[in-house]
Parts: structure tokens; sequence; C-alpha cells
């Protein structure tokens, strides 16, 4: 599942090479699963029944919420910055799930009582 497409992507880090393409649709896979499974539910307003979006003919997401695709687009940002994750306590890699991207999903969780 992509949320957003490869172009949308590449924009976002400011990409001016296709040469680690596969490696970045693979992130972008990620990203997005990070974020439908963050609003879970909420995602059945924009994914179809196999739980994907719809795709045109390039294969590009159509009707994904532009702040859903803002959101992936942050997380897909941490993910492509820390490649390597980390190693040890002198590094700890960002937290995809930054606050911006929780505060921009908010009105897309349904919320849970405990």
């Amino acid at each position: 599942m992509m949320l957003v497409s490869l172009t949308q992507a590449s924009d976002h880090l400011r990409r001016d090479t296709a040469d680690d393409d596969n490696d970045l649709i693979l992130k972008i896979e990620a990203a997005s699963a990070i974020v439908a499974g963050y609003i879970d539910t909420g995602a059945g307003d924009f994914l179809n029944t196999a739980g994907d979006p719809d795709y045109d003919t390039a294969g590009d997401p159509i009707n994904v919420p532009r702040d859903v695709q803002a959101a992936t687009l942050l997380v897909l940002g941490n993910l492509y910055m820390s490649r390597e994750g980390g190693t040890g306590s002198e590094f700890r890699p960002p937290d995809p799930m930054s606050q911006a991207v929780i505060s921009i999903l908010a009105k897309w969780r349904n919320p849970v009582f405990g």
C-alpha cells in the first residue's frame, strides 16, 4: 500500500536521483502502513475493502486526503533520514510518529476509551 506516489516522495525528500527508488518504495510502503495503522478505522474513508487506496493508471494513489499524505511524507522523511536505525545508546533514531504527524492525524483517529 502506498498513500503517496514515488514522485511526491522524491519531491518531499528533494532527491535528484532514481538510484535508490526500490529502497524509497519500500519506505513509502512502511510509512503508509504506519499512518494507516495509526488511524486504523478512520482510514476506511479512503481505503478500499482490501485496505488499499485506489490507484490511477500510472499506479499513483488517488482519493487519499492531503493531510494524510502530508503525515505520510513526514513519517517517510524520518524513515529515510535514519536508514540504518540506531546502534547502541549513542544514536537514537527519531520516532517516525512525531508530534506533528500525531497532530495532523488527530481528526482521523477514533477515540479509544479505557
